[in-house]
């Protein structure tokens, strides 16, 4: 059964996680899962960086606290029985313990979603860098890869 039909007919809450390089189509694909599911939250990391303008202000030095945000808004959104979009790099397969130790904490079985595209990243991360984590990039066993078109 593909994923949008399960999601289609799913009543309880569940947590999809988008996982990739940056401009891999990660935040848009969050999106059309919004629509799918408009009750559900939307968590990324960036969304800390964005100031009370709407302007993304990215500092480094608070990448942790970004990190913390993020996990602190999906455990509120499962707690009120919301499913939850992440939508982060996790580039290694460390970084995504966290979030699957949050799914199993609420027993949520999460999609973890391979985004693959190529595009422009909207948060300018220089083209080196994007490569180095392209190069670093940890699958998980049990993501599937979803190429935008």
């Amino acid at each position: 059964m593909s994923l949008l039909l399960e999601l289609s007919t799913q009543s309880s809450p569940c947590m999809i996680i988008i996982r990739g390089i940056p401009g891999s189509g990660k935040s848009t694909l969050a999106q059309r899962y919004l629509q799918l599911i408009p009750d559900a939250v939307h968590c990324e990391a960036d969304h800390y960086f964005i100031n009370k303008q709407g302007e993304y202000c990215y500092n480094g030095s608070k990448i942790k606290l970004a990190h913390q945000y993020c996990q602190q808004n999906i455990r509120n959104g499962l707690s009120k029985g919301q499913s939850v979009i992440v939508s982060n790099t996790t580039i290694k397969r460390w970084e995504l313990t966290a979030l699957l130790d949050i799914a199993a904490s609420y027993h949520i079985e999460p999609y973890i979603i391979h985004c693959c595209g190529e595009f422009t990243n909207t948060h300018n991360v220089p083209a080196d860098v994007v490569a180095k984590m392209a190069l670093n990039y940890e699958p998980h066993p049990d993501e599937s890869r979803y190429m935008p078109s």
